[in-house]
């Protein structure tokens, strides 16, 4: 017996992962990753590179590089992390939910992501991982656009245009709020300091705005844009 599982062994295709090693490998990778968060929360954008996460980890950067490949892989990983995060959250859809309260909850979803991790969204919000949370998470939206009863040209387009609109409100806002107190303060004062005392007789709109422009918040800007998306789609679906 004993000499049939060498010789089984010996037939493993060379640089073959056991399933141990495998699994020590995974463990590693995920408190690889949740290292990578807590540092990109401490330290924001900058701060997050493979240098800086071995020091956090308190090991040799070559230890990190068998793990990721490179520092991109480490992003897809913290994406694909934030995924399915969002996933859950959104738990499980029931079947009488209209396809537009699903999207409405998964984009409230996305935008705790960004307010929760927003140095991570900065880095990742514009990539494709092709990985298994983002394949759930492609099919579960692709689907509501279907539910809604658009042909497949048209579903995938509105849900194209859904997630990039969603996806790049979450990055303006995540990368003002990774602003430093000193410029953030600047931008969120320049309709008062700037805009207000523009003269208004060259103007007169601008002037005759500024007071909401200046109190406007970038949720309901979200908010506003998503709804514009569903309401296009839900339009194109009713003629189709």
């Amino acid at each position: 017996m004993a000499k049939k599982t060498a010789t089984a062994a010996s037939q493993e295709p060379k640089g073959a992962v056991r399933p141990r090693s495998r699994e020590r490998r995974t463990v590693r990778q995920e408190a690889a990753v949740d290292a990578a968060f807590r540092l990109a929360a401490r330290e924001g954008v900058t701060g997050l590179s493979m240098r800086r996460l071995a020091q956090e980890l308190d090991v040799d950067v070559t230890a990190l590089y068998r793990l990721f490949r490179d520092k991109d892989e480490l992003l897809l990983a913290l994406c694909e992390r934030i995924i399915e995060t969002e996933l859950d959250a959104v738990g499980e859809v029931p079947e009488d939910e209209p396809w537009t309260d699903t999207l409405r909850r998964i984009a409230a979803v996305m935008w705790q992501s960004q307010s929760r991790f927003p140095a991570v969204t900065v880095l990742t919000f514009a990539r494709t991982t092709g990985g298994p949370a983002e394949r759930r998470m492609i099919e579960l939206l692709l689907s509501c656009f279907t539910r809604s009863g658009l042909p497949p040209a048209e579903a995938v387009l509105y849900y194209r245009t859904f997630v990039d609109t969603a996806l790049g409100h979450c990055a303006s806002a995540a990368s003002l709020s990774s602003l430093d107190p000193e410029a953030r303060e600047k931008d969120d004062t320049t309709w008062t300091r700037v805009y207000a005392r523009l003269p208004e007789g060259d103007y007169p709109v601008t002037h005759a705005h500024v007071t909401e422009l200046s109190v406007i918040d970038h949720r309901t800007i979200y908010d506003t844009a998503v709804e514009a998306v569903l309401a296009a789609a839900a339009r194109t679906a009713a003629g189709a």
